[in-house]
């Protein structure tokens, strides 16, 4: 269900631009709010949400490689790196050498990372916060679109290339 208030902005945008609305600009600003609502919501942990989605992935799967940890958040070595760095700064984080690959560098959750444990389920607040007022099968029908829509532009990136 759409609210007044979104219809009257789709009237209103559809009115003053005769082109087709576009997905890629809706889903950017719908991203930059939900950003905006997840560091609203982490700032008083002192976290910033790439550091939340690091500590939610190491609280999930425990001790991991850097290297790893990088492809399960979805973010290149580089800035994963920096994040662990600042979290490493905080004391939530703690680096050590991999005692089987001397090259790779493991990334655990400290006591005072494990603290931050009941964020965890951070994501649950976000998701009612972004889906208030859609009935279950529109939840369900927004978690598939947005699926498919992903799939698509993956399949498109490999078909089409750069």
């Amino acid at each position: 269900m759409f609210t007044r208030k979104l219809k009257h902005r789709i009237i209103y945008m559809a009115n003053k631009n005769p082109n087709p609305p576009s997905l890629g600009r809706q889903l950017n600003f719908t991203t930059g709010q939900m950003n905006a609502l997840c560091q609203a919501w982490l700032a008083p942990h002192g976290l910033s949400l790439p550091q939340w989605v690091v500590l939610s992935c190491l609280w999930r799967e425990g001790e991991i490689s850097i290297g790893l940890l990088a492809e399960r958040v979805g973010t290149g070595l580089p800035a994963t790196s920096r994040i662990v760095d600042r979290m490493e700064d905080r004391g939530l984080l703690v680096k050590r050498k991999d005692p089987e690959d001397r090259r790779s560098v493991l990334i655990a959750v400290t006591a005072a990372g494990q603290a931050l444990d009941p964020l965890a389920r951070f994501y649950d607040h976000i998701n009612e916060a972004l889906l208030a007022g859609f009935t279950p099968t529109e939840r369900s029908l927004a978690f598939d679109l947005l699926a498919r829509m992903e799939h698509n532009a993956r399949a498109a990136q490999e078909r089409d290339g750069p």
